[in-house]
């Protein structure tokens, strides 16, 4: 930790350092000496706003002088171009596209001109990925890929209407040239409650959304409109407010996807796996949304691309750093401290830098020395944090290269040594004890990615990861109980992949485009325990057991996007996939899209095969090795891979500008997933029968799932309010080798509405969010019996369950609030929010247990959290 409290010190010294602020003049004052054209451009356009759009091979390599005072713009601009052989040419106030002044008439009916570029922030440089291009003329269009590039090829070298959206972004409306170098396209940014239109500015570029259902591509700005617990921003909490998506706890736990389980999700930091993606017991996840410049979240059905899960796939990429001038952000909530520093390095380089870190033990402590009246004195220990660090590094050597390095390193600690009997009043507990136990828990992931994107020609764009990703969970345990037994265990899991990837699109023309890969990933599985149990001086029982595994996965896969009208598109994707010693496994994918109604109404259909190598899973015997999270175990020639067939159907509109309306319609069918064989297996004492592998797989059954149902989404955008409302209704059940019928799945919701709605001006805004959803199912036991012998003084009761899941839960319903003030103070830009979680204060019945009493069985419910406000203060640099 000491040296990330060096990374952020130094980081912040540095940007308070940095930081200038610069004043803009109405006037244009140019003393210009053979400088770089490109360079005389971007001084002018710094100081007008003007938005100059051109292509890089028109002022590569050329030089201007220009001495000019005064606030006529074109005057200024012809200064600049003089000599160059290039002139400016007005689309719209504050917009320019070069040209080049001599082209001759032969080489516009050429089919050999081409449209491409970058799509870039105009503010910060970096790329978007997700953009819309649409040519009206044509009613053609594409989106940028991961690296913001697009292309339009097999066009006539001629000029054409061209709009770019993005949405948070002004839109672009231009005129370009077919036929030069890949241009650089830069948006400018505004808020999305300044204008309805800029919300609905994807209205013309319908048809350019994803094929696949399911998906999810908003920008980060859109996504932090959202609240989420504890106050701050999570990506993963974000998420529950979208159909499908729902926690499986009350604030913690896992994300189940439509009915899926929690690791039926494949997480990707910058191309890389993250296997625990959450802190402080699954309270807040790992990926902070400000550190994000894009997201892509697939749901159910997604591109062959990706694999190796059956519900969902979310892949974040780290923002490359701000290209255009030194920025940080600094935020403070009731649980941690944070931090952002993005700046570039030179003209061709840039870097972000991001930390966090709670702080609880820090307040209360994390030794007690305590003393009683004979002198005895003892240390107890209520030590926990937790903390993230994620760092990127970006370097452009020219328009066509891009190679980044990015690392993320995060974790939790747990370290606790308190008496044994909780019994005991607080006051009770500062004082030495001869009966304690004592707890050393740690988390962590880490990850490194290389990443190198390459554009050979305008029609190929390579890209290449390679990466390391590893996971660790620890947990040594001591208690004692009594005055002469003891018990003390050290168990370890640790997870490492080291993956490489390959892939390459071609666009060959506005109706064919082909994207095709390879991915090669190499996992270790390592688990130790060292226990031992101590019930007399003489009588001591040892445990040291090693488990070790290590496979290979291969993939290859295709896909081609097939455009045959304007209103037709095909999605034909195939992953063919190789784990260990097992067979191949294809998996077939497919998603069709038509314009109803062009601009108006769209419909898809999505239909494929998934195949997931690893199952997650928890020992059941011990009291020993439980606690510790659950381990990954790779399919084999004992255990095979999960398997699902999914098809979803899709209707997505655009009403009226602002408001859009999606509605989908699922089904899952999954195969050989494995479910505890008993769910009510007892403990087995202290030892247990270790950590080997087949020991844990003897206590899970084969299992077939499904699940089905509809989704509806609304969403209304109109200056200022904004209202969000998602609904869902559906089954997911699950039926094991030796049962005859399925049953409720663990985490299956059969309604559930979400709505959030706000209300934003320049200073002020609020937000309401609420939650109403059906209770999750619990095991109901229909009897009770007692059994013993006639020397027991008295039978046990039992208590007799013969189907599991057969009730459920109370409804749940919460309603949360967010007041935010934004003001500027000492140079800096503060945001200042009060989140109140459960605002009515209602305690929800989120477990239920049942215990046998003496004449029936006693019900005892948990209760969710009560009202809490929290407050968050940011100040952005």
């Amino acid at each position: 930790m000491r040296a990330f409290r060096c990374i952020a010190w130094i980081c912040l010294s540095w940007m308070v350092g940095c930081l200038v602020v610069q004043a803009q003049t109405v006037s244009i004052h140019l003393a210009l000496e053979d400088v770089p054209l490109e360079a005389a451009l971007q001084q002018l356009s710094g100081q007008t706003g003007v938005r100059l759009i051109y292509a890089q091979r028109l002022v590569t390599g050329q030089r201007s002088t220009c001495h000019y005072r005064g606030n006529q713009l074109e005057a200024a601009l012809a200064c600049i171009l003089n000599g160059s052989g290039l002139r400016a040419q007005r689309i719209q106030d504050g917009q320019y596209v070069l040209v080049a002044t001599h082209i001759t008439r032969r080489s516009w009916g050429r089919q050999t001109g081409m449209l491409s570029g970058f799509v870039l922030d105009g503010q910060s440089g970096e790329v978007l990925p997700g953009a819309h291009i649409y040519l009206p003329d044509l009613r053609r269009g594409t989106t940028s890929n991961a690296a913001g590039y697009f292309a339009l090829p097999a066009l006539s070298r001629a000029f054409y209407r061209v709009r770019i959206t993005y949405l948070g972004y002004a839109p672009v409306d231009t005129v370009l040239w077919a036929g030069g170098e890949p241009l650089m396209v830069r948006l400018r940014p505004v808020a999305l409650e300044v204008k309805p239109l800029v919300v609905d500015a994807g209205r013309l570029a319908l048809e350019q959304q994803p094929t696949t259902t399911g998906a999810l591509m908003l920008p980060v700005a859109y996504l932090e409109r959202f609240p989420s617990f504890p106050g701050t921003q999570d990506l993963l909490q974000t998420l529950q407010w979208f159909p499908g998506v729902q926690r499986s706890g009350e604030v913690n736990g896992g994300l189940s996807v439509q009915g899926g389980a929690p690791d039926q999700n494949l997480y990707l930091l910058d191309g890389a796996p993250v296997y625990h993606p959450w802190h402080a017991f699954s309270l807040i996840s790992t990926f902070q949304t400000e550190t994000f410049k894009s997201i892509r979240f697939y749901r159910g059905i997604f591109p062959a691309a990706y694999g190796g899960r059956l519900s969902a796939v979310l892949e974040a990429e780290l923002r490359d750093g701000n290209q255009e001038k030194p920025q940080a952000v600094l935020g403070l909530s009731p649980l941690n401290a944070r931090f952002v520093v993005e700046s570039p390095l030179n003209t061709h380089s840039s870097f972000m830098v991001s930390g966090r870190r709670s702080y609880l033990d820090q307040l209360i402590g994390r030794q007690h020395p305590v003393e009683d009246a004979s002198g005895r004195r003892d240390t107890l220990r209520t030590g926990y944090y937790f903390y993230d660090v994620s760092a990127k590094l970006t370097y452009r050597p020219g328009v066509r290269h891009r190679l980044s390095v990015s690392y993320y390193e995060g974790g939790d600690d747990l370290d606790l040594r308190l008496p044994f009997d909780f019994s005991l009043d607080f006051s009770s507990w500062l004082r030495p004890a001869d009966l304690f136990f004592e707890v050393a828990q740690h988390w962590d992931n880490r990850l490194a990615s290389l990443r190198y994107q390459y554009l050979p020609t305008r029609r190929f764009f390579v890209s290449a990861v390679a990466y390391w990703s590893g996971y660790q969970a620890q947990e040594s345990f001591f208690v004692k109980p009594t005055g002469a037994a003891a018990v003390a265990s050290d168990y370890t899991v640790r997870l490492e992949d080291f993956g490489v990837r390959l892939e390459a699109n071609h666009y060959a023309s506005l109706m064919h485009e082909t994207q095709a890969g390879l991915q090669l990933v190499w996992r270790s599985f390592h688990s130790t325990l060292d226990a031992w149990v101590k019930r007399a001086p003489l009588a001591v029982d040892t445990l040291a057991q090693i488990s070790r595994q290590q496979a290979l996965e291969a993939a290859v896969y295709g896909q081609h996007v097939w455009r045959p009208t304007t209103r037709w598109e095909a999605e034909l994707g195939l992953r063919v996939s190789w784990f260990d010693a097992l067979p191949l496994e294809l998996e077939p994918r497919l998603a069709v899209r038509y314009s109803l109604l062009p601009g108006v109404w769209v419909a898809r259909a999505s239909l494929g095969r998934s195949v997931q190598y690893l199952h997650q899973l928890r020992d059941r015997y011990s009291y020993v090795y439980d606690v510790v999270s659950s381990r990954w175990i790779p399919a084999g020639l004992t255990v095979r891979p999960a398997v699902a067939w999914q098809g979803a159907m899709e209707l997505e509109g655009h009403l009226r500008p602002g408001v859009t309306m999606q509605a989908q319609l699922y089904y899952r069918h999954l195969l050989q997933q494995l479910l505890p064989y008993d769910e009510y297996q007892t403990k087995d004492g202290l030892e247990g029968p270790g950590i080997e592998m087949g020991v844990l797989l003897g206590q899970y059954t084969p299992a077939r799932a499904r699940a089905y149902g509809g989704e509806l989404l609304v969403r209304l955008d109109r200056e200022p309010w904004h209202l969000w409302l998602a609904y869902q209704a559906g089954r997911s059940l699950n039926r094991a080798q030796h049962e005859t019928r399925y049953r409720p799945a663990r985490f299956e919701v059969p309604q559930a509405l979400r709505t959030v709605m706000g209300y934003d001006q320049s200073r002020w805004s609020f937000t309401l969010a609420a939650e109403l959803r059906s209770g999750y199912p619990t095991t109901v036991p229909v009897a009770r019996y007692a059994l013993g012998d006639p020397l027991a003084p008295e039978p046990i009761v039992y208590l007799y369950r013969p189907e599991i899941n057969n009730g459920r839960l109370p409804p749940y319903w919460r309603i949360d609030g967010q007041l935010t003030y934004r003001f500027h103070w000492l140079g800096a830009n503060w945001h200042a929010a009060l989140y109140l979680y459960n605002l009515l204060n209602r305690r929800n019945v989120i477990d239920r247990r049942y215990e046998p009493a003496p004449t029936g069985v006693r019900q005892i419910d948990r209760k969710g959290l009560p009202l809490l406000p929290l407050i968050e203060l940011q100040m952005k640099l």
